[in-house]
């Protein structure tokens, strides 16, 4: 235990050896725009071998794989639905059967309905849980296997603080993304006498994107949205250091901590005081 903590504290403070990426072929859910479309050109510039683009949209996953090529980089696209388990499993066969094993797989595929319980169409909950959540199963189930039997591989998901911390008007979204925090946690604890396969969970702020779009804090100065290009820089970086939990920005973790400390009713006052409680009144969402 000590030795461990001993270990970590150096990684702070020494730069740590990144792994090579140039024999690793990349899949990445949600990746013809948003984090998605960084996230494959963040690991073509670090010199991913492939990059596989899933997605249900194939005007945005085109224009990223032609971009992707365009760098120097292999890249194909696949149109699927990750909320179908019969089409995940479908269309992993033919990424096998064209590309090849897929190594890293990036979960990173999400939809948010943006609207309270009562509000909320039976149908979009349903869709955000089985996108969001039960997508990740089935995308996990198709590749893990091969990866196991290589003892190569790498499974990333792309949650939210939202999973650790919920907001009103998003409850479609946080309890998706708090299943697939579980989910998650669970898996890399079963990896972890599996040799050469590993996870990351990263949790990132709200990310300026159109997915969120119109999402507003109260305070927009001390709590500017990320940045997606910053936040697919450092999912790679986690994926080559083997970072188990990745928290954007690091001041995350103290509002984990407050959570853990503080009575629910400072809590509430914190969320209304810093706007928490209405950001999503003026939510637009992607259009």
């Amino acid at each position: 235990m000590i030795y461990l903590v001993a270990k970590a504290a150096v990684g702070l403070v020494l730069p740590a050896k990144l792994r090579d990426l140039s024999r690793e072929n990349v899949l990445i859910t949600g990746g013809g725009r948003g984090i998605g479309r960084q996230l494959a050109r963040e690991f073509a510039e670090r010199g991913a071998r492939k990059i596989v683009l899933w997605g249900r949209t194939e005007k945005c996953l085109k224009e990223t794989t032609e971009e992707i090529r365009q760098m120097g980089t292999e890249c194909h696209y696949f149109i699927c639905d990750v909320g179908n388990r019969e089409e995940v499993y479908q269309t992993a066969k033919a990424v096998r059967e064209k590309v090849g094993d897929i190594t890293i797989l990036v979960n990173n595929a999400a939809v948010v309905h943006g609207k309270s319980l009562m509000d909320s169409d039976d149908d979009a909950l349903l869709k955000s849980q089985h996108i969001n959540t039960l997508g990740q199963f089935w995308t996990t189930k198709a590749f893990l296997p091969r990866m196991l039997e290589l003892q190569n591989g790498h499974i990333v998901c792309l949650n939210s603080v939202l999973a650790l911390s919920a907001i009103p008007g998003a409850i479609d979204y946080c309890t998706s993304k708090a299943s697939a925090f579980a989910f998650m946690e669970s898996l890399t604890l079963g990896l972890l006498d599996c040799p050469g396969v590993s996870a990351t969970t990263v949790l990132p702020f709200h990310t300026s994107t159109e997915m969120f779009q119109g999402m507003r804090v109260r305070f927009p100065n001390l709590f500017p949205p990320l940045k997606p290009e910053m936040v697919a820089r450092r999912t790679v970086e986690a994926v080559q250091l083997n970072q188990a939990l990745l928290l954007l920005p690091w001041t995350m973790h103290a509002l984990i901590i407050l959570k853990s400390i503080l009575p629910q009713a400072a809590l509430e006052e914190i969320y209304k005081f810093s706007g928490t409680y209405t950001c999503m009144n003026t939510f637009k969402g992607r259009t």
